[in-house]
């Protein structure tokens, strides 16, 4: 590519994107060939064995990560229950659990819960959202391991924080623990570790097999679901604050696992002096000014430029922005499902907290099957039998995903049985491929260089989703708690009509051409 041809470009990328992009779609491509242009060349690539110890790492940090939130969840909210029960009630015994204290689940107790709850969420997005940014440029430039050690530092110190408080009944208030989410000041909070998985698997995977390397990473989530869910409610049983400690390690080694994790920024930085070559690159680094000042002024430009190209790009390409947009209307239905699901089920059926949590596994089991089985078997039908391209493919599956989003989340709302609920759970987990098939759809339609701010990008949009929508949510569960019946999946019904926007722009969406 020319330097004018570069330059024109950069004037107008998202339709350069697009036009790089007409050769490749509805075709089937090898999985040597890079897919798009956006993608490296066939020799950017790292051999096999690289390949192999990047997905290993990342495996190891999904699965560290993981186990310490889902090992937590459980216990966690049985722990913030009775704190929230005993502010209300003096003469309440915390911690006590082999003779549970039924006043604990009246509504004024539950409604304090699901407000608490949401709040922590929502609080748990607000730092994140002013520093993600920031920290997916110092990725793209300065490494990817730095960045997911500091993501892994802040929420360690976070979660430190929250046993602290709620070990203290006597010092601190139970909403103290919302000032434990200062701590996503330092690396960005769990959205970023998510982003520098996603990035690494893109830096060092091609675009043709990166969607298999999505599905695996997001079902070995799902199966950890249905390992460690159990453990979880046997632990509830036993002592909330085993499985709580047991977390706290956990992340712990996580933060040992984030150092050994090889660095893929390089690959990234190699192809793109292979692509341009522009004397404005070196403009800065020839300065004469002192280390220190040139420093500055290099972030300076550094901040200034990615975040120009990052909006050019981006938000001038309609089909980028509509998978984005898409991807955060729908991100309130992972909020739900991980936040309000287990309290929906234990206020609607009078089901204990160890209890939900074993029929919770019911939705990751599924899900897993889904995408371990379905969906790697539909897209070999597709490529092929039906001859459709691995974008194309992508785009089909996400739009089926999304039908069963949408009817298992009505079916959620006002399932008035605990088999119709179960069937519920079943119908939704169907969709569960949607969040990974739109992210392998956004990293092969963007540059090499740009795809640990993108995935950033993604990653503070969803935040700002999140921000937005857990008090919200928290509001509807608790407004449902209140009236009762079949009102009580209100926040369900809200998650159905999000799911129906975002099937209508995947229905509208089309690939670049």
């Amino acid at each position: 590519m020319s330097f004018k041809d570069e330059e024109r470009r950069r004037r107008d990328p998202s339709r350069g994107a697009e036009r790089e992009a007409d050769d490749h779609f509805g075709h089937v491509a090898e999985e040597e060939a890079p897919l798009l242009d956006t993608d490296l060349p066939p020799d950017g690539f790292p051999g096999a064995p690289f390949q192999s110890l990047v997905v290993d790492m990342c495996v190891l940090l999904v699965f560290i990560a993981e186990v310490s939130v889902l090992i937590m969840q459980p216990p966690l909210q049985q722990v913030m229950e009775s704190r929230v029960c005993g502010e209300i009630y003096p003469d309440h015994l915390i911690g006590v659990v082999s003779d549970p204290d039924h006043r604990c689940k009246d509504n004024r107790v539950q409604k304090e819960l699901a407000m608490l709850r949401s709040w922590e969420v929502s609080a748990e997005m607000f730092v994140p959202f002013f520093v993600q940014i920031p920290y997916g440029i110092i990725a793209d430039k300065y490494g990817r391991r730095p960045v997911l050690f500091l993501a892994l530092l802040g929420a360690f110190i976070q979660t430190a924080w929250m046993l602290l408080v709620l070990a203290m009944p006597n010092t601190f208030n139970v909403w103290s623990i919302l000032y434990g989410n200062i701590a996503y000041l330092v690396g960005g909070g769990g959205q970023m570790v998510a982003a520098m998985v996603w990035t690494l698997v893109a830096d060092a995977i091609p675009v043709a097999k990166r969607t298999r390397v999505f599905y695996f990473l997001y079902a070995m989530i799902l199966a950890l679901n249905v390992v460690v869910s159990p453990i979880a409610a046997l632990l509830i049983k036993i002592n909330p604050w085993i499985a709580l400690w047991l977390g706290l390690g956990t992340l712990a080694a996580g933060l040992v696992a984030s150092l050994l994790v090889p660095e893929t920024l390089t690959l990234r930085q190699e192809a793109d002096r292979k692509r341009v070559q522009s004397p404005s690159y070196n403009g800065v680094a020839n300065s004469s000014n002192p280390p220190w000042k040139s420093w500055i002024i290099n972030a300076f430009f550094t901040v200034k430029n990615d975040m120009g190209h990052l909006w050019h790009f981006i938000f001038a390409s309609k089909s980028i922005t509509t998978l984005m947009c898409a991807y955060a209307i729908n991100s309130p239905l992972k909020l739900n499902q991980i936040f309000n699901l287990l309290q929906y089920m234990t206020r609607r059926f009078n089901w204990e907290w160890s209890t939900a949590t074993y029929v919770s596994t019911v939705s990751n089991i599924t899900a897993a099957l889904v995408l371990l089985l379905l969906l790697p078997a539909a897209s070999r039908v597709l490529v092929n039998k039906r001859r459709v391209g691995p974008l194309g493919r992508d785009l089909i599956l996400a739009r089926i995903s999304l039908l069963f989003l949408i009817a298992g989340s009505f079916l959620t709302a006002f399932a008035p049985t605990a088999w119709l609920f179960i069937t519920a759970l079943i119908t939704t987990s169907l969709g569960a491929g949607f969040s990974t098939l739109c992210r392998a759809l956004l990293n092969a339609l963007v540059e090499p260089h740009t795809v640990a701010t993108l995935n950033t990008t993604v990653s503070m949009m969803e935040t700002a989703m999140g921000l937005i929508s857990s008090p919200v949510l928290g509001w509807f569960l608790s407004k449902g708690i209140e009236l009762g019946g079949v009102w009580t999946g209100l926040p369900y019904l809200v998650c159905a009509a999000l799911a129906a926007i975002t099937g209508a722009m995947m229905l509208v969406f089309r690939l670049p051409k």
